[in-house]
C-alpha cells in the first residue's frame, strides 16, 4: 500500500518490550559515551598531574637531601643537575606526551556531550572531588571542574527556563544551597525532595545551586551574587527570594551578599531570608587543624 502521495508510508520506530524506540536508547547510549569520554579525559588530566606533581616534590625532597639543608630553616629545594636531573626530565617528558596522545581522541567526544541528567552516583563522585581539589581542577580547566548553575532534577536552567520559572511563581523562590563536597541532587532523600517540598508549602518555586565547593568561599561568593544579579535583571515581576543555604553553602550565601553591596547588586533588597543550616559562621575545627598542621610542616624543609 502507498499513501496518496505515492511513497510507501514510514516505518514505526522499532521499539523493544518496554516500549523504548530503539533511536531513543542509542540516543542515551551515545550521550552516556560522550559523557564517559569527558569524564575519562578529566580523569586521565588529573592522573599526569599528579605525577608530574609527585615528580616535583620527590626532586624538591632529592635536592634538599644533596644540598645538605638542616632540620629547621629554609628548604634548599630546587632542580637536580646530572643524571638525576635527567631522570626526572625525562619522567615529565614521558608523561607529558601519555597525557597528550590519551587526551586527542577524548577532546572530540567530551565536547560533544549534551546537557541529559547523569546518575546520582557520578555527581555525588563529582562533588566530592571538587570538593576536595576543586580549585586546582577550575585552574587547571579540568572537564571535571563543575560550573556554578541553577539547575532543577539535575538538568542546567538557562536563562529562559528560568525567566519562565518566575513569571510562573510570581517572582518567589526558594534558592537550594548545598554544603562542602556535595551537590543539588542530594537535597533529595529517600524520595524526599525538601526544597519541593517547603516549596509548596509555602507557595515558591525551588531551584537549586550547583558549585565547585573546592574553590575559595570568595570566589563562589563573587559568582553566587552575579547568578542572583541576573534573577533580577531577566525577571518581569518583583522577586522574592529565600535561600536555604547547608553548611558551606551558608558561608557562600554570606559572601554573595558581600560582593553584591561592593558591587551595587539590588538583588539583596528583594531577599526575604537567609536561613543557615550546620554553617560554621566561626570556622571549622577540622579547617583550623589542617592550617595548624600545614605551618608545622613548613618548620622543616
Amino acid at each position: 500500500m502507498t499513501e496518496n502521495n505515492g511513497q510507501p508510508p514510514e516505518k514505526s520506530p522499532a521499539k523493544d518490550a518496554k516500549g523504548v524506540s530503539r533511536e531513543t536508547k542509542n540516543m542515551t547510549s551515545m550521550s552516556s559515551n560522550y559523557r564517559s569520554s569527558r569524564d575519562a579525559l578529566g580523569t586521565g588530566k588529573l592522573a599526569v598531574d599528579g605525577v608530574l606533581a609527585v615528580t616535583d616534590i620527590v626532586e624538591d625532597m632529592h635536592q634538599t637531601i644533596v644540598s645538605m639543608a638542616g632540620a629547621l630553616g629554609k628548604s634548599e629545594s630546587g632542580r637536580t643537575s646530572g643524571i638525576s636531573g635527567l631522570v626526572y626530565q625525562s619522567i615529565r617528558s614521558i608523561s607529558g606526551l601519555v597525557g597528550s596522545a590519551m587526551a586527542l581522541p577524548l577532546q572530540h567526544l567530551s565536547e560533544l556531550a549534551d546537557d541529559r541528567p547523569s546518575s546520582r552516583e557520578r555527581e555525588a563522585i563529582l562533588g566530592a572531588i571538587n570538593g576536595v581539589m576543586g580549585d586546582y581542577l577550575a585552574s587547571s580547566a579540568n572537564p571535571l571542574a563543575i560550573s556554578m548553575q541553577f539547575r532543577r532534577d539535575g538538568r542546567t536552567l538557562d536563562r529562559a527556563a528560568l525567566a519562565e520559572q518566575l513569571r510562573s511563581s510570581n517572582g518567589r523562590l526558594l534558592i537550594m544551597v548545598h554544603g562542602l563536597c556535595m551537590n543539588d541532587l542530594q537535597w533529595q532523600r529517600e524520595g524526599h525532595d525538601h526544597g519541593a517540598i517547603l516549596a509548596a508549602e509555602h507557595d515558591l518555586s525551588s531551584v537549586y545551586l550547583h558549585y565547585n565547593s573546592g574553590k575559595h568561599i570568595s570566589d563562589n561568593g563573587r559568582e553566587f551574587s552575579e547568578l542572583l544579579q541576573m534573577l533580577v535583571d531577566i525577571s518581569d515581576v518583583p522577586l522574592s527570594l529565600n535561600l536555604l543555604a547547608h553548611s558551606m553553602g551558608g558561608l557562600v550565601s554570606r559572601s554573595a551578599f558581600y560582593y553584591a553591596q561592593s558591587v551595587g547588586h539590588t538583588w539583596p533588597e528583594q531577599t526575604e531570608k537567609l536561613i543557615c543550616l550546620g554553617t560554621p559562621h566561626h570556622g571549622a575545627a577540622l579547617e583550623k587543624g589542617g592550617n595548624w598542621l600545614e605551618n608545622i610542616l613548613k618548620v622543616s624543609p
